[in-house]
């Protein structure tokens, strides 16, 4: 059974904020600790891109009323993403990730 639009934000929203922990764990550690707390990071990530192009389907078959919501919603998300995504690549060069 496939995950509807406000399952899929929710787990979004949810893997978002364990990235931005993930991210500041990062950020007060060293060596492979630094960089293992970066690729935990990573696999949400990805997984927020998933859920975000499965919502991305799935706005259009939402009933017109709640549609314009729900494209705002996605296109938070989406921003908040880009915004972690740039963090995790930033610090992931600065801690000598390749």
């Amino acid at each position: 059974m496939s995950l509807g639009i406000e399952e899929q934000s929710r787990n979004a929203r949810k893997l978002c904020m364990a990235a931005e922990q993930l991210l500041s764990q990062a950020a007060s550690a060293a060596g492979k600790d630094a960089l293992d707390a970066l690729e935990d990071c990573k696999g949400k990530l990805d997984t927020v891109q998933g859920l975000l192009a499965g919502m991305e389907q799935l706005v259009p078959q939402e009933p017109s009323h709640k549609r314009d919501v729900w494209k705002q919603k996605v296109s938070n998300q989406r921003d908040e993403y880009h915004s972690l995504h740039r963090a995790w690549e930033r610090d992931y060069q600065r801690h000598g990730g390749r």
